[in-house]
């Protein structure tokens, strides 16, 4: 027999070791010491875990949404997050059918975000397939990714225009590496900025920055390029270990220093420093607006100059 238990503040560490040490598409992203930076009261939070005979088969993060269960919404990805033991053909279809039986119960509607799958440590297409078989409609959005080579640099797989971009920045000896505590209030200053180009603001606040840098000192990275000591463009990078993969989150570039090329020479040097640590993939993210309605063109072509290729997310609704 299956048992819902809804999530509460003592199951913390038992949710954190199923996440990323038994499930096949967990992920920092969705353990409670990552949501829980989040100031009290900001979600309503409801979470719940599945258990069957006392084992942890799964945990389903999300939050209640005027009556709806959506996906964690402090998180990039949600649920549900599958125990690797029990991800078979029939095992899934039953979990799914409890987490749906739950949910359908307590909620008007459901809108999930399940890992994509360049993050995940399994194929997604039996999860995928279960969430579809029960009912559930799959809505992609376009993401991409470059892929690296400990053997190969980055800059080989770039096009040509990246590639002169990237040598007129070698030329200016720009200096890349980790931004220090001193300069992320400068880091932010220019996220700000480069969010408002494009009307809209960073998710995080710089303190909520600064407490996930603390608590993921390996997952979240923060890196620079500099002149002469001069702050020109900056990176959060979040690191997925166990799918070798790293993923740009954040930009914040100083527009003023455009002819510089520093962003190209900063992504260029981050996928190397991920080439280099045996990591497979950069992952851009999506390229897509409106729930993946609308491409946008110029974007993805910016990315593909890097050597990108394309990959999907999905979300189910029922």
């Amino acid at each position: 027999m299956y048992e819902i238990l809804p999530y509460s503040p003592e199951k913390e560490s038992r949710w954190d070791r199923f996440v990323m040490d038994e499930s096949m598409n967990g992920t920092f992203l969705q353990t409670r010491k990552f949501l829980n930076y989040h100031p009290e009261g900001r979600f309503s939070d409801a979470s719940f875990l599945i258990e069957k005979s006392g084992i942890v088969v799964a945990v389903v993060p999300g939050c209640n949404v005027e009556g709806n269960f959506i996906s964690h919404q402090g998180s990039t990805f949600g649920g549900p997050v599958i125990s690797r033991d029990f991800y078979s053909g029939n095992k899934i279809l039953e979990i799914i059918q409890v987490m749906n039986d739950h949910i359908e119960k307590n909620f008007k509607g459901i809108r999930l975000k399940p890992t994509a799958p360049i993050f995940a440590t399994a194929p997604t297409e039996l999860l995928e397939y279960a969430l579809e078989n029960k009912g559930f409609t799959r809505h992609t959005e376009l993401s991409c990714y470059t892929p690296l080579s400990k053997d190969v640099d980055p800059l080989e797989n770039c096009k040509r225009e990246c590639r002169h971009n990237y040598r007129q920045a070698e030329k200016l000896n720009l200096t890349y590496g980790e931004i220090p505590d001193s300069e992320m209030e400068k880091f932010y200053e220019f996220l700000v900025l480069s969010k408002a180009r494009h009307n809209t603001k960073p998710v995080h606040t710089l303190s909520e920055l600064r407490d996930l840098k603390g608590r993921f000192p390996e997952e979240i990275l923060f890196r620079g390029i500099w002149k002469g000591g001069v702050y020109l463009s900056g990176m959060m990078i979040f690191v997925f270990r166990q799918a070798k993969t790293y993923h740009f989150q954040y930009l914040a570039p100083d527009d003023n220093q455009r002819e510089t090329n520093a962003t190209t020479a900063l992504y260029v040097n981050v996928m190397r420093e991920a080439a280099q640590n045996e990591f497979e993939r950069f992952s851009w993210g999506i390229s897509t607006e409106d729930g993946g309605k609308y491409l946008n063109e110029n974007l993805y072509r910016f990315k593909e100059n890097f050597g990108a290729l394309p990959c999907l997310n999905a979300r189910f609704e029922k």
